[in-house]
Order: structure tokens, then sequence, then C-alpha cells
């Protein structure tokens, strides 16, 4: 019996798309938090820019 039979192959496969999955939807929410961040802190200085006027 071979290490890579078709079941140890299938195994590996899954855990290599849910690492790729998990890697990228980290990635995502990263940059998604980071727009928000910034997109909250041009809010916050457009409302003191119209205050002032």
């Amino acid at each position: 019996m071979s290490f890579f039979d078709s079941d140890t192959l299938l195994y590996i496969i899954l855990i290599a798309v849910f690492l790729a999955f998990f890697l990228w939807n980290r990635n995502q929410s990263k940059k998604r938090r980071e727009h928000k961040k910034h997109r909250s802190f041009r809010n916050r200085y457009h409302e003191r820019k119209n205050r002032e006027k």
C-alpha cells in the first residue's frame, strides 16, 4: 500500500482547500476592516469640517 493512495490524497486535497479558503477569507476580512476604518475616519473628518463652516 503506497502512501499516496486515493483516500490519503483526498484528505490532503480537502485540507489544502480548507487552508486556502481560510487564508483567503482572513485576507478579505482584513481588507474590509481597513476599508471600514478609513471610511469612518473620512466620515468623521468631513463631519468635523462641515461643523466648522
